[in-house]
């Protein structure tokens, strides 16, 4: 037999056209191997975490020294695979034996024979080898195709195949070192190794196999229950039913199988339908001649089955309407017996009701059957179908997304379980695309988490980072020990005058950035005359946005700006206050809108945040940094955005500047990109990216970095809530390379969502965005489950994952990514305020006067003179009026008093009065509960029935009687019928006050 080993297919997130596509292809394919037996293996090898250590650590290329005292390259790179190793993932590896050549008795005597016959007669023995050598070219070319995609087997993969097979059940090693370097073929003598030290052997009757080895010097035993495919229903494959050799991928245990099919000939198929159908007439006639009956209908649907499939051989593509037969075995194993007996019938239950699982005897030579060579143990519960049926089955479908030498980000969580890695820059330097991403999600789906993980990781391995997050959490990542000394944080909102001038935020090229263009000098003019134009139409969109929305939608009021930018032109030593200087000259020489605009704009001014766009002309550039940085992260805390989708003509004033600041800010973020390295690996993530959709020179820079990514090695990280914003950009679609998508409810968001991760929409695909990150309905602990999202890696894989940020060393970093609120986090500074109830007075009382504050010690108050006609109380009654119009925060009448609720019993509990620790009195003269009273102002736990939830009055009080009533049968100071009220008891009472 040729063994090939068949790549991975990608089932998940494919419409069903391109499914029935993939069956199609592999039933060709099969239906051209008629009259050969074919021996298919499904085997499993655990992840190779070290091999993947070892490239990761290969690429992780100028990454930063290691902090004293904090976590260093070692210790993580150790934890990483100490945690990958603790997850027991494997990888799916199937393997396709196809028989060359039948080989009768002559053909292995003259096999025997060939060195005598290779002396006698070289010709004949040349011409043979000759002949298999262009068979197995035959059969090479054949199974390559897609569909199958199998490649040759090398002699690592006959040498791990043998081992899971004479070693049916036990552990897969890790590591197995069987083949040296250089040994291309196996020969006979060399299956030993894989015999010897395994023995399988059974009790008469078991119900599963006893298979004893040793790995790594230690004995280790399994027991191994070998299970049969029996009848199967109709299965709809890919319209309902998944590829039932995949619904073993979702135990959480290994499954090996093992399939022997022969692919018939259509003159023995056609041969065989004729006696069929020529049996199935006799009973007919039997029924209807000889007993003059009707015949069962089970004999019509024979009939007209066998009939459609001699139909099906005799018209059409030959390949695709090609038959076969075949015995489907399936390994579990177990511990002990009882163990593989539950996985068995786990087995059995992942199947029904549609296929039907046999569990036969003979364990023993059913275990044989999966070693390559050995013959069929039986022709038991043999099944008859098409290549299609067959085909349906599709053994390698698997979760494929990701890559083998980039960070680890998670895990599939769909039918096959496997770790998901990602090199952000493998499209950029390996296959030339962009490095554009987008990520959404909508609120709580794990946007910030994983934008801060993939940060961090690719910050150890030797990234540089500039973070836009106006929200600011991922700030916490410059606290990081291992990070701090390479990082930086900066408040946009404090930071100093001209920081956002919008003239320095757009880059200045260098020349040697086109240094690889034909013409560089040409090339360099042509980038600083675009850099110019892109300052120009930056500062006259940030003016324009910070005019009032009636201003600023003038077409006269356009034009003049449009003149004054023009004057002031593009230089990088420019800024906004030069056009406005020039709108004066421009309302003096005759142009009275330029002077409104002007009058607008230093109004605008004025406001706090907007000096960031003003700089301070005797200071250098603020952003310049007194060393290299690793990592920059630019929050906005305090900043009001508008609310997402709302109308411009609705946003405020500091609504306005905030999204031109925001945008300004992206700016500021992309300027790293074209200050350093252009080869060096440079990430930047942008949040809150939907207003940018809304700002015309907001959609150019995100053109920009798409179209520079892969120029500058940047990995661009968009996070937005709704995928349509990204949509809007002309292009985004088109040019975005990986894909993140998370939770999402609303219907058209995930239709744009499935847009963007270039998935069929309309096939089902849209419900399942929002099953994602499942939220438990009656469960009151925080929701701190690890998020998943659905991963498009840019290349062709498309699954949906889980975010693993679980390992024990990364439990800071978790912490620091944790966005959940969580009360008991807040730590008090300093002694904690105490609890002051509100004093209960008698209904006669009067309120007590309101202390007023005398000035500090040395400090002299200016009191301000309002004239003749009206005093400061005059004054501060005009306010009171304006800021309570229907009169809320005013004292109560005198001839309303509340009414308070009359108290319960005291319980044995309360203290006499007078009890020195009931009160205490700070440095200021006021009283509060001393420390022994804290438990008297906390609330009650009141039974159910205690509470008054439909507001009836409380017994013993008659909602007639007036305040009069209850002074009369209650009177101030005294317990209802039990004498007087010790003071401290009304104080501390915790009823409520109506």
């Amino acid at each position: 037999m040729a063994w090939y080993r068949l790549a991975a297919q990608a089932w998940s997130f494919r419409s069903d056209t391109q499914r029935e596509v993939l069956i199609r292809q592999i039933a060709a394919q099969l239906g051209e191997l008629q009259g050969r037996w074919l021996h298919l293996r499904v085997t499993t090898r655990p992840y190779p975490v070290h091999m993947w250590a070892e490239s990761f650590d290969h690429n992780a290329l100028g990454r930063m020294p290691d902090v004293a005292g904090a976590l260093g390259w070692d210790g993580f790179l150790e934890g990483e695979q100490r945690h990958l190793m603790g997850l027991s993932m494997s990888d799916k590896e199937v393997f396709l034996g196809i028989e060359v050549s039948g080989r009768n008795a002559l053909d292995r005597w003259v096999d025997m024979a060939a060195p005598v016959l290779g002396r006698i007669a070289p010709a004949a023995v040349r011409a043979e080898l000759a002949a298999l050598a262009s068979e197995v070219g035959h059969l090479d070319a054949l199974v390559a195709g897609s569909g199958l995609d199998a490649v040759p087997a090398t002699a690592d993969d006959i040498g791990w195949l043998m081992h899971r097979s004479c070693a049916l059940g036990l552990p897969a090693p890790r590591t197995l070192s069987v083949v040296p370097g250089g040994v291309t073929r196996w020969d006979t003598e060399d299956l030993a190794q894989f015999t010897d030290g395994v023995e399988m052997h059974q009790e008469p009757y078991a119900p599963t196999v006893r298979v004893v080895g040793r790995i790594r010097s230690q004995t280790v035993a399994r027991n191994v229950a070998v299970l049969s495919v029996g009848l199967m229903e109709g299965l709809r494959i890919p319209e309902i039913d998944d590829p039932w050799m995949q619904h073993s991928d979702r135990l959480p245990f290994p499954v090996e199988w093992s399939a022997r099919i022969y692919v018939r000939r259509p003159e023995d198929v056609t041969g065989e339908l004729q006696r069929q159908m020529g049996k199935v007439r006799s009973q007919i006639r039997h029924y209807t001649h000889d007993h003059d009956l009707d015949p069962p209908m089970s004999l019509a649907r024979q009939a007209d089955r066998v009939l459609e499939i001699e139909d099906e051989l005799t018209s059409g593509l030959t390949q695709l309407n090609s038959r076969l037969y075949g015995w489907w075995r399936i390994a579990v194993s177990g511990k002990d017996e009882a163990e593989a007996i539950s996985r068995a019938q786990q087995v059995l239950d992942v199947y029904r009701p549609k296929v039907q699982i046999e569990h036969p005897e003979a364990q023993y030579s059913y275990a044989r059957e999966f070693i390559p060579g050995e013959p069929l143990a039986s022709t038991a519960y043999r099944r008859r179908g098409s290549v299609t049926w067959a085909a349906a089955a599709v053994p390698a479908a698997t979760a494929s997304v990701g890559d083998r030498r980039g960070i680890m980000i998670g895990e599939t969580c769909t039918a096959t379980r496997r770790p998901v890695a990602w090199d952000p820059w493998l499209a950029q330097e390996v296959r030339r695309a962009s490095g554009l991403t987008a990520i959404v999600g909508g609120l709580g789906s794990g946007k910030s988490f994983l934008t801060g993980l993939v940060v961090y990781k690719t910050l150890r391995a030797g990234a540089r980072w500039t973070v836009l997050d106006p929200s600011g959490p991922l700030a916490e990542l410059t606290r990081l020990p291992e990070l701090a000394p390479f990082s930086r944080h900066i408040n946009l909102l404090r930071a100093d005058p001209g920081i956002l001038n919008p003239y320095r935020v757009v880059a200045e090229p260098r020349p040697e950035h086109f240094a690889d263009e034909e013409d560089a000098e040409r090339a360099w003019r042509r980038e600083r005359s675009l850099a110019g134009a892109t300052r120009r139409r930056l500062v006259l969109d940030v003016l324009s946005g910070l005019l009032p929305y009636d201003v600023a939608r003038l077409p006269h009021t356009r034009i003049v700006l449009l003149r004054a930018v023009r004057e002031v032109g593009g230089a990088s030593d420019r800024h906004p206050g030069m056009v406005i200087d020039a709108l004066r000259r421009h309302a003096r020489e005759g142009e009275d809108h330029a002077g409104v605009v002007a009058d607008f704009l230093d109004e605008r001014r004025e406001l706090p945040q907007a000096a960031l766009l003003f700089p301070d002309t005797s200071r250098h550039d603020p952003w310049q940094a007194d060393r290299d940085y690793r990592l920059t992260v630019l929050t906005m805390q305090g900043m009001t955005l508008p609310r997402p989708g709302s109308p411009r003509e609705e946003w405020t004033d500091s609504e306005s500047l905030a999204v031109e600041l925001l945008n300004l800010a992206s700016w500021l973020t992309q300027r790293t990109i074209y200050d350093a390295d252009r080869n060096t690996r440079k990430g930047v993530a942008l949040d809150e990216t939907h207003f940018l959709s809304q700002v015309p020179t907001g959609k150019v820079l995100i053109d920009r970095l798409a179209r520079d990514s892969r120029k500058f090695n940047v990995r661009a990280l968009f996070a937005s809530q709704l995928a349509g914003d990204l949509l809007r950009v002309s292009g985004f679609a088109s040019l975005v390379n990986a894909v993140f998508v998370g939770r999402t409810d609303d219907g058209e968001a995930q239709n744009d969502a499935l847009r963007l991760l270039k998935v069929p929409i309309g096939v089902g695909y849209e419900q399942m965005l929002g099953t994602l990150s499942p939220r438990p309905r009656h469960d009151d602990r925080p929701d701190d489950t690890p998020r998943q999202f659905v991963f498009a890696d840019g290349h062709g894989g498309v699954e949906k994952i889980r975010i693993d940020l679980e390992a024990p060393h990364l439990e800071h970093v978790r912490e620091a990514l944790d966005t959940n609120p969580d009360a008991s986090r807040v730590s008090l500074r300093g002694p904690a305020s105490p609890f002051v109830p509100a004093a209960v007075r008698a209904p006669d009382e009067p309120p007590p006067a309101r202390p007023v504050p005398g000035p500090p010690t040395g400090v002299s108050l200016d009191v301000a003179e309002f004239g003749d006609e009206g005093g400061i109380g005059d004054f501060e009654a005009d306010f009171a009026e304006l800021d309570d119009p229907d009169g809320l925060l005013a004292e109560p009448a005198p001839s309303a008093p509340p009414r308070a609720v009359p108290r319960a019993a005291p319980t044995g509990r309360e203290r006499p009065a007078g009890d020195p620790h009931d009160e205490a009195t700070n440095g200021n003269g006021v009283r509060h509960a001393g420390r022994h009273d804290q438990g008297a102002y906390a609330a009650e736990l009141l039974d159910d029935e205690e509470f008054d939830l439909l507001g009836d009055v409380d017994q013993g009080l008659d909602p007639d009687d007036g305040p009069d009533h209850d002074r009369a049968a209650h009177p101030p100071g005294h317990r209802n019928g039990s004498g007087p009220v010790p003071d401290d008891d009304v104080r501390a009472s915790g009823r409520v006050v109506r």
